[in-house]
C-alpha cells in the first residue's frame, strides 16, 4: 500500500510499469504482431505464407512483425534483435516454446488479441479498425 502511494506521487519508472518492456523499442510507434513459432506442427508456415509479399500493406498501417522461434527473437526480414525470446515469451504470457501463438501489441504495449491460428493481413486491420482510439 504504501509503496502504491509513493509511486503514484513521484511516479514509477516507465519500464517498470510498462505492460511489455520487451517490446519498449515499439512503443508509441507502431502495432506489433508478436508470432512465437513453436516447431510441433505446420502454423508457423502458413503464417508465414499469409503474411509473404504483404510488407507495403503491414507498413501502411503501422504493423511491425516480431517472429519467437527457438530461442532467438528475429524481425519479419529474419534480422536478429537484441532481446531475449524468454523476455517475450514473459511479458506476454507466451505459449511453451514448442506452440504456436499470434499476439498483437497497441502501441502502447498493450495486448489486444491473441490467436492460437495464423492470422492474415486483412484480419489485422480489420481487429485494429475495431480498435477504440486514444483520446
Amino acid at each position: 500500500m504504501l509503496k502504491s502511494f509513493i509511486r503514484e506521487i513521484i511516479g514509477a519508472p516507465p519500464v517498470a510499469t510498462d505492460p511489455c518492456p520487451s517490446l519498449l523499442a515499439f512503443r508509441n510507434t507502431s502495432y506489433v504482431l508478436v508470432l512465437f513459432e513453436g516447431g510441433d506442427d505446420d502454423r508457423p508456415e502458413v503464417q508465414e505464407q499469409l503474411l509473404e509479399n504483404q510488407q507495403d500493406a503491414l507498413s501502411a498501417h503501422d504493423i511491425a512483425i516480431v517472429r519467437v522461434a527457438g530461442g532467438g527473437v528475429f524481425t519479419s526480414l529474419d534480422q536478429v534483435m537484441e532481446i531475449e525470446a524468454d523476455e517475450v515469451r514473459h511479458d506476454l504470457d507466451g505459449p511453451s516454446p514448442e506452440e504456436f501463438e499470434a499476439v498483437l501489441i497497441d502501441p502502447q504495449g498493450e495486448t489486444k488479441f491473441r490467436s492460437r491460428e495464423p492470422v492474415s493481413v486483412p484480419f489485422l486491420t480489420e481487429a485494429i479498425g475495431r480498435l477504440p482510439t486514444e483520446r
